[in-house]
């Protein structure tokens, strides 16, 4: 008998070909054997609802729970942990799509690897499913993977793959505003787990106009270096001071604040353009904006830089 693999997903208000497409790719993955834990996180959501419910009557290897008031996707994805059974647990996402034999081959290279979690490269696609350009495709082992966890996120959470002693180990998923999923892997890193990455790219993950990097960029950044300052001084396991130390970033990110976060981004990424069409001068100009438009969007960038530098170190 084969080992399952449970897969987690919650969804809200994500569109229903989203919906579908995603559920599709897990159902008709190369790996059969397999439970696919779905939460709906939106109980007036009846079309969603409905879909996932025809789901769930097709494949028996869907079971759907149904949140009775939106809880959240941190409590949402606790729930789903909890009707898991597999020995490995696979994360999903509502609007991303995974490639057909994404499973099968992240269980043989976490195996064949001696490893406790992997997590995989993407391809970025839009909101029409136009393909943009990939992302992560370089193999790291567990080392390199912990050298650069240690200085910022470098993984998308839809891809990851472990066992599920980790998420019992570590009760779940703490509530980090938008910062969850970083929480866990320091948290894994903490305990000694062995992370690894694939070079394959085993996901489309969809960028949205309406994502938290454009919403809540700010505050996501403010409580990463929150969450690295205390994996630093050991002290991640403190709740109590992590939870203070987002609150305090929750009261950094005033309008004005954030404002200027954003002005700062959408100045830099215009240099980024002007430097791809070779206008150099232009994009210079563009750039030292954006530097002093928003102090923490320059901060964001100094780590960005020391973590690129770093990148190129590790062979």
């Amino acid at each position: 008998m084969s080992t399952i693999i449970s897969v987690i997903m919650s969804t809200y208000n994500e569109e229903i070909d989203w919906v579908r497409l995603s559920v599709e790719s897990i159902i008709n993955q190369t790996y059969k054997d397999i439970e696919f834990i779905i939460v709906l996180d939106n109980p007036d959501n009846y079309q969603l609802k409905e879909l996932l419910q025809k789901y769930e009557r097709e494949d028996k290897r869907i079971k759907l729970v149904l949140n009775k008031k939106n809880m959240g996707l941190v409590s949402s994805l606790n729930i789903a942990l909890q009707h898991c059974t597999g020995r490995y647990i696979a994360r999903m996402d509502a609007d991303d799509i995974s490639i057909q034999s994404r499973l099968e081959l992240e269980k043989e290279y976490l195996e064949k690897h001696n490893l406790d979690f992997v997590f995989a490269g993407v391809e970025i696609i839009d909101e029409q499913g136009n393909r943009l350009y990939q992302e992560n495709d370089r193999e790291l082992n567990s080392n390199n993977s912990r050298k650069l966890l240690e200085k910022g996120c470098i993984s998308k959470h839809p891809t990851w793959f472990l066992k599920k002693e980790i998420y019992d180990n570590l009760k779940g998923y703490r509530d980090v505003p938008y910062s969850e999923d970083y929480d866990f892997l320091l948290r894994c890193l903490s305990k000694d787990y062995k992370i690894g990455k694939m070079s394959e790219i085993l996901l489309l993950y969809r960028i949205r106009s309406t994502s938290i990097s454009r919403s809540f960029g700010l505050e996501q950044y403010l409580n990463t270096r929150c969450l690295l300052h205390l994996y630093r001084k050991e002290k991640l396991d403190d709740y109590s001071l992590l939870s203070n130390m987002t609150k305090k970033s929750r009261e950094l990110c005033g309008i004005k604040e954030i404002q200027k976060f954003n002005l700062a981004d959408h100045k830099f990424n215009a240099a980024l353009t002007y430097f791809k069409n070779k206008r150099i001068f232009k994009g210079s100009f563009e750039f030292m904006r954006s530097m002093f438009t928003s102090r923490y969007f320059s901060m964001k960038i100094s780590d960005t830089i020391r973590f690129k530098v770093s990148e190129k170190i590790i062979k």
